[in-house]
């Protein structure tokens, strides 16, 4: 009927006011949603739940209890207990097993919840329990085999922002390098009107960062449309091992970020052409006109 409020274990807590203790007497928490239907608008009522009173060998008789719908907890990543737990106190579960039960058939627990101290004494406390004869597993093991594919993660994340700064080096070198064949003619003329080689260059260079803001505009709102398509994709799917929050948005300092750093190499990459290019000879550089 019911499942056990475990603090720490348990999802969080969309709606409603509980304590850190879960729901009191005469409480009980649903999920957000379930069977095509959301319960948040059961929140704060009054409920009846039916559970079957056994009565004799394979005889029973429903028998209803009244509970208040405390709180609304998010199922979107459904943990040990299933997607849709409704959890109660301890001694509202005690209380109902205990009258659904013969008096001469005694409670069973198929799982139990040791909380230690500190992460140190994990081990120790595994070692003491697995000796007992019992299965033992933590949140701290499972967090350790999932380590290695963080790491992985990553470390791909870096290796992408290298190639896009090699990427963006490029660019820049590839852009410089076809400013001085087809620009030369103009680098000419601006200098024969009086400009100098400083102000060719920085007029360049200003040109090529703009070029490089408008590609990672672009580029930045493409990735945030992705971003928030993809999380509500992911969100969907309601992975145990990758809980994503739908629409969610991507961290503005990385955002921010790439904005600053792709004109930026799209500029380093080009500098060394850029002065090359201000340092040609207006002679040699009109002599074709």
């Amino acid at each position: 009927m019911g499942t056990p409020f475990i603090s720490g274990i348990t999802p969080k807590i969309l709606l409603g006011d509980v304590s850190g203790d879960g729901p009191g007497e005469g409480q009980i928490l649903l999920p957000d949603k379930g069977q095509g239907q959301r319960y948040a608008q059961l929140l704060g009522k009054e409920m009846s739940f039916v559970y079957t009173k056994e009565i004799g060998p394979g005889n029973g008789e429903p028998v209803s209890i009244s509970l208040r719908v405390s709180g609304i907890y998010d199922n979107s990543s459904p943990g040990t207990d299933g997607a849709q737990a409704a959890y109660v106190s301890s001694k509202v579960l005690q209380s109902t097993l205990a009258n659904a039960r013969p008096n001469t058939k005694a409670l069973t627990y198929p799982r139990a919840y040791v909380r230690v101290d500190s992460a140190d004494e994990v081990v120790n406390v595994q070692n003491q329990v697995r000796a007992l004869g019992y299965s033992v597993n933590s949140v701290a093991g499972q967090i350790r085999s999932l380590s290695g594919l963080f790491a992985l993660l990553a470390l791909v994340s870096w290796v992408i922002g290298g190639f896009l700064i090699i990427f963006c080096l490029g660019v820049g070198m590839s852009v410089g390098g076809s400013w001085i064949k087809q620009r030369a003619r103009e680098v000419g003329l601006l200098k024969a009107i009086g400009w100098s080689g400083a102000s060719i260059a920085g007029v360049y260079m200003v040109e090529l960062a703009a070029v490089g803001l408008i590609i990672s505009v672009v580029g930045a709102l493409l990735g945030t449309l992705c971003s928030v398509i993809g999380t509500a994709v992911f969100s969907g799917l309601q992975l145990d091992l990758l809980p994503v929050a739908a629409w969610a948005m991507p961290n503005w300092l990385l955002v921010l970020g790439a904005l600053f750093c792709v004109p930026m190499f799209l500029c380093l990459g080009a500098v060394g052409h850029v002065a090359r290019l201000a340092r040609l000879d207006a002679d040699s550089s009109l002599r074709d006109l």
